[in-house]
């Protein structure tokens, strides 16, 4: 089983909405794929619930949430419920769900908070790759190499774990003149750690998100459901 996790220590830069379409995308690729929502706000549970899910599961599949055909998730305790920000992951527990996941799922997508706490630590130690998304623009780019100075700490602290798979530019927009100039940049100080793929800022994931849907159900068509099959792509060719 691959483990990828989603992980920026900036908020907005469409990290949960990557995560929900990276999930769905690998089931719709015909993998077997479950979401862990490791953010206590729960966005990706709530982004997820107007979806139709498939029959009753057996084994550690029942115990989870069913979206779609092949995909199941693991919500956030703070999509039901208020949390205090101080609480704590049940590390032992997590890690034994993972173990027992491994023998029935092809993929785990990991969706982190905005912010390096207990939480995100869980995350990182439990993925054995990385994907960070970064906003097309200067001011989200800023935090990114004290991110990638905090992976670069877990991969040392989890051996084998947390291993940069890829930058991946989010909310792109080429009507502005400057965004050639932003993505030119990334690559030329990251190389080949900025993935092929790039996502396009569209209104069909805002659309899809207040339907509780991905793009992929809610608008297959749209810019977003072509720049999310391609990042599934590019994942699947390792």
């Amino acid at each position: 089983m691959r483990s990828i996790v989603l992980a920026n220590q900036k908020g907005g830069v469409g990290k949960t909405t990557t995560a929900i379409h990276l999930a769905h995308g690998l089931a719709l690729a015909g993998k077997r794929c479950v979401l862990i929502d490791l953010d206590l706000q729960g966005n990706a549970t709530i982004a997820l619930q107007g979806m139709e899910a498939p029959g009753a599961q057996d084994g550690v599949l029942a115990e989870l949430i069913a979206v779609a055909s092949r995909l199941w998730l693991v919500p956030s305790p703070g999509a039901f419920g208020n949390v205090p920000r101080e609480a704590r992951v049940d590390m032992d527990r997590l890690s034994s769900l993972v173990a027992a996941l491994s023998e029935v799922s092809d993929f785990l997508v990991i969706d982190c908070p905005p912010r390096m706490d207990d939480w995100g630590w869980a995350g990182v130690q439990l993925g054995d790759e990385i994907v960070v998304p970064v906003q097309a623009e200067f001011f989200a780019m800023h935090g990114l190499s004290q991110m990638l100075a905090s992976l670069e700490h877990a991969a040392q602290a989890f051996p084998g774990k947390a291993k940069l798979r890829g930058v991946l530019p989010t909310m792109v927009d080429y009507t502005k003149p400057v965004t050639e100039e932003i993505l030119d940049d990334l690559r030329r100080n990251l190389k080949d750690k900025v993935l092929r793929s790039a996502i396009m800022r569209d209104a069909a994931l805002v659309e899809a998100a207040s339907f509780g849907k991905t793009v992929f159900v809610h608008s297959p068509a749209s810019k977003a459901a072509l720049c999310y099959a391609e990042l599934v792509r590019e994942i699947l060719d390792g």
